[in-house]
């Protein structure tokens, strides 16, 4: 299910990109922009839908392994059981300091990447398992 959101996601981003230039192209033609901002409209609301959707399915993954005990937390000073399965998705704006903090969950050997955010005193969490969550904060612990 978390490679169909992706592909969603990833897809949609691109045809966000075409709209764009779909709508640009109307402009200069002086045609009637409606289809254009529809499509844009369009993906636009896909792609943030599916974002989310990714997010707590990663989430949801990352808390049921540790859960069930198929992953398991390397000791660590940031990340304890209590703390983990209170991940919360958020969309909030990062403001991350340059300190990455890496938590390596056994036996698969992927890692949580945690950069601590300066303004709210959060830890945002990446996951290296998937491409997306390598990239994107998938959510915060506080």
């Amino acid at each position: 299910m978390i490679l169909f959101w992706s592909i969603l996601f990833y897809s949609n981003s691109i045809f966000a990109v075409f709209s764009i230039l779909y709508l640009i192209y109307e402009k200069i033609k002086k045609k009637e922009a409606f289809k254009g901002i529809f499509m844009l409209v369009f993906s636009l609301f896909i792609m943030f839908f599916s974002q989310d959707r990714l997010c707590n399915l990663i989430l949801e993954e990352i808390i049921t392994d540790l859960k069930s005990g198929k992953l398991v937390l390397e000791k660590n000073q940031i990340l304890t059981n209590s703390n983990i399965y209170n991940l919360e998705v958020s969309s909030q704006k990062h403001n991350y300091s340059e300190k990455t903090y890496a938590v390596t969950l056994l036996p698969s050997k992927d890692d949580l990447i945690i950069k601590q955010d300066y303004s709210n005193n959060r830890f945002w969490v990446f996951y290296t398992k998937y491409y997306y969550s390598k990239h994107h904060a998938i959510g915060y612990v506080k």
